[in-house]
């Protein structure tokens, strides 16, 4: 059963008691009904079973995920790995981006030939991920597993004859094509610098040129563009970098987010 159809089944029930004797008082009782208790009582009831079905898909993922490991490598879980993730995870597993790296972080402590590289930090990591975050992640880990260099950009106005700038937008990254929002990708990747996952630079970039072009195309670039060249002295400088996770973002990225070919 689907959440819209459990939904409906929820409400019938409701509605049939008010059927009217006398359709007039039967439709004022009902409205009044409605106005006192159904607002709030039919959104706790919706939540309820939203969260029954989001903790039954995470059941499911967790004991495929275990029943693909082969049974000469199961091995028993560390209590200071599994103990932590589900307690957590009671509170994420609605999200499906944190709910799967949930399933996988579990899944992988009771895999001998991954639990070695699981580390306690990685429940606490997964917590403060916002399901953006978990995105962003993955645009690092290629199909093949491998991880990718990719591009970043600063938006600069310079100050031509002071030889200065003021950054107008740091940390904007653009290779997420669910978000195109330069201002919550930049919270997001400074977010996962702070994590220790991923890492920015300006002081080196990728040599395809290509990969900058995009960042030449959003409105932060027209508008800016438009009010340097009506500014006497002022120029835009598309500072080019580059990001890319770092060896503990690497070991996460392997351990808790899903293969690109699942």
């Amino acid at each position: 059963m689907s959440i819209s159809e459990a939904i409906k089944t929820v409400s019938e029930p409701i509605n049939k008691l008010l059927v009217p004797v006398s359709s007039s008082a039967g439709s004022t009782l009902q409205d009044a009904w409605e106005l006192v208790f159904g607002g709030f009582g039919n959104y706790v009831e919706k939540k309820r079973i939203v969260r029954m079905k989001a903790l039954e898909d995470f059941k499911e993922s967790l004991e495929r995920k275990v029943a693909d490991i082969p049974e000469n490598q199961l091995c028993e879980p560390a209590l200071s790995i599994v103990g932590p993730a589900l307690e957590a995870s009671k509170y994420y597993f609605e999200e499906p981006e944190l709910r799967e790296m949930f399933a996988k972080l579990i899944s992988a402590s009771m895999d001998s030939t991954k639990s070695q590289s699981v580390h306690p930090s990685f429940t606490e990591i997964i917590r403060q991920l916002s399901p953006l975050d978990a995105q962003n992640l993955a645009c690092f880990v290629a199909p093949d597993g491998s991880f990718d260099r990719l591009p970043i950009v600063e938006y600069r106005i310079k100050n031509v004859p002071k030889r200065s700038y003021n950054v107008f937008q740091t940390n904007s990254f653009l290779s997420n094509p669910k978000e195109q929002s330069l201002t919550r990708q930049a919270v997001s990747i400074a977010v996962l610098a702070r994590l220790g996952l991923v890492q920015v630079t300006f002081n080196a970039y990728l040599t395809t040129e290509a990969l900058y072009k995009p960042f030449e195309q959003t409105d932060e670039y027209r508008v800016l563009t438009d009010y340097c060249s009506k500014q006497e002295g002022k120029a835009l400088d598309l500072a080019k970098g580059e990001a890319f996770l770092t060896p503990v973002g690497e070991v996460f990225c392997s351990i808790c987010l899903p293969t690109k070919s699942s």
